[in-house]
């Protein structure tokens, strides 16, 4: 089962990851997402384990706190389910009224942006 793992700190390795999650049952992999170009940690990753162990790892790291932050630690396809939903809900930001005036679409490639002065192109 693969389980999300945010509010990790920036200092935490993979292999200290695995180590947390090592006593709930076999951990098949563990990934800390990195930023491209500088590897700084992004703060969340995932995991895979057995169905039980992710259970009972869910129930174990929940909001324990890892260097001054509380992990979460949910079901991937929990997180899934809660994102699509939350894209399908009126709330939505798709669905609201843009914040940025009369944002009109028709009469070509206009962007709203009022250009001034200068000449275009070299």
């Amino acid at each position: 089962m693969k389980l999300s793992i945010g509010n990790l700190p920036q200092s935490l390795t993979d292999e200290q990851l695995k180590a947390l999650l090592t006593p709930f049952g076999t951990v098949n992999s563990v990934t800390i997402k990195r930023d491209k170009l500088t590897k700084v940690s992004l703060g969340f990753g995932s995991a895979d384990l057995e169905e039980s162990a992710a259970l009972k790892a869910i129930a174990g790291l929940n909001g324990k706190e890892v260097e001054g932050k509380a992990m979460v630690v949910v079901k991937q396809e929990d997180l899934a389910n809660q994102h699509a939903q939350s894209n399908t809900t009126k709330s939505s930001p798709m669905n609201q009224k843009s914040p940025f005036g009369n944002a009109k679409t028709t009469g070509g490639t206009s962007t709203g942006v009022q250009r001034r002065g200068g000449q275009r192109g070299s």
